[in-house]
């Protein structure tokens, strides 16, 4: 007798073909690139390396940051907008290292990152998606918005790597009166 799997949520295979077509329109940008073109800084930007070695560390922390919403519901995550960038590990070194290890370590951290968010995350839930925490920047924030800063994330250095104008601009938290 087989175990029969529960129907994926509308929700959640939405969040699924996101997460997969804006990393693959990612990678093949990105696997386009030779060594030279990827460590440029066009205009003083992050160079496409850069770019990797920030997505890298961003990805598995959003999923974090979910995962702590959806076991304790109201709880803060994130850093705060003074704190600015916190995905900075490995971005002044990026440029050393050849573009292909960067593609294969960016192709296999989504996959662990995947597996990863089925293993800690509750998917087949509305109620546990629906919960809310309140992150320090861009205010409050359910899990499934949490998941989907993922793809938006990719998004963004999508448009940042073709050199166009962000087509997604993520909004601010208003700011909290002190307590």
């Amino acid at each position: 007798m087989t175990a029969q799997r529960k129907p994926v949520l509308p929700q959640v295979a939405d969040l699924m073909e996101k997460l997969e077509s804006h990393r693959r329109e990612l990678l093949s940008i990105l696997g386009a690139m030779s060594d030279a073109e990827a460590s440029q800084h066009p205009g003083g930007e992050w160079s496409a390396k850069q770019q990797i070695a920030h997505l890298l560390q961003a990805e598995p922390t959003w999923l974090e940051w979910a995962r702590a919403v959806q076991q304790s519901p109201g709880a803060d995550v994130g850093q705060t907008p003074e704190e600015g960038q916190v995905f900075l590990d490995g971005v002044a070194e990026a440029d050393a290292k050849p573009m292909a290890w960067w593609l294969e370590r960016f192709q296999r951290a989504r996959q662990e990152n995947l597996q990863r968010m089925r293993d800690v995350i509750k998917l087949d839930s509305v109620e546990a998606l629906s919960r809310t925490g309140r992150h320090r920047t861009f205010g409050e924030m359910n899990v499934l918005q949490c998941l989907r800063a993922i793809y938006r994330h990719d998004r963004m250095h999508i448009d940042q790597v073709l050199g166009r104008a962000q087509s997604f601009i993520p909004r601010q938290a208003p700011e909290r009166p002190p307590a």
